[in-house]
């Protein structure tokens, strides 16, 4: 979920575990809101759909999906596969709790355990940019498993508003030159980028659509919030935690809050929490 790239085994005192269950409340309604994007982007869900959540984390596209298939009550079935089983206790908690037509499955995405030309509609929702290769071994396989005719929905942020402050954090406490966290996401923030990587998946040019779309989320109280975020992500460059981070907390934490203030699209809201605003580019490809 937070995939540090270095080896560094210090935690400062301060950080919270990266559980599912931080991610969860880290994320909000983020995911969700972004797998709605995405699948608004496509014609109605038909009856009989076989849909893989590749990547499901704790459920995000999976809800969507069934949201998106209340009004017409047509019948599918999803799913759900992920490399984190911790992530997937929680999906099928979800799932039982609010009886998605769902089951779960721990499988590498790299390399899926399951029939060529199964599913109808496969999502890949905040997905590829977490995976080695930028995502391509994986769209592979999500080619493979999609029937002829079957649709991939894969999204990245175009626009994030909570990665500058996370940066601009690390620029404020920590020794010049020191790498930054997620310096390599900058690269998905173009729709050529993510087409380039469909295409290299296996879809054909002309079968590619690229659609761009604002997703409004909503954080917890603002504090806890930017906790959050440098705990998940303050880590992860390829230094990992230094030692001084951990005298240095309060100041980062103080940082990440006035930069997200100043984000376009940031709006204060009840509560001491605030709504974010990210653009996503969300790519469907038709096999």
């Amino acid at each position: 979920m937070n995939a540090p790239e270095g080896t560094s085994k210090f935690v400062p005192k301060q950080a919270l575990a990266p559980t599912p269950q931080l991610y969860d409340e880290l994320v909000g309604d983020s995911m969700e809101q972004l797998a709605k994007a995405s699948l608004a982007q496509i014609s109605p869900i038909p009856f009989g759909s076989v849909i893989h959540d590749n990547g499901c984390g704790t459920g995000a596209g999976t809800a969507a999906v069934v949201e998106a298939i209340a009004a017409s009550k047509a019948e599918v079935s999803i799913k759900g596969t992920d490399i984190n089983e911790k992530a997937l206790e929680v999906y099928r908690k979800h799932a039982a709790e609010n009886k998605w037509p769902a089951e779960a499955e721990q499988m590498d995405s790299l390399k899926l355990s399951i029939a060529d030309n199964t599913f109808t509609l496969t999502i890949g929702n905040a997905f590829l940019f977490v995976l080695p290769n930028d995502g391509i071994d994986a769209v592979k396989e999500m080619y493979r498993t999609l029937k002829p005719g079957g649709k991939m929905l894969v999204n990245s942020w175009a626009y994030v508003p909570n990665m500058e402050p996370l940066q601009t954090a690390a620029k404020a406490t920590r020794p010049p030159g020191t790498p930054l966290p997620r310096e390599g996401m900058a690269k998905w923030a173009p729709a050529d980028f993510v087409q380039n990587v469909v295409e290299k998946g296996g879809f054909e040019k002309d079968k590619i659509v690229m659609k761009k779309a604002e997703v409004y989320c909503t954080t917890t109280e603002l504090t806890h919030f930017a906790t959050m975020l440098w705990s998940f992500i303050g880590g992860t460059s390829e230094v990992g935690w230094l030692e001084s981070d951990e005298a240095n907390w309060d100041k980062a934490i103080n940082v990440v809050k006035e930069e997200l203030a100043k984000t376009d699209g940031y709006k204060a809201i009840d509560g001491g929490r605030a709504q974010l605003k990210f653009v996503a580019n969300i790519a469907i490809a038709t096999k």
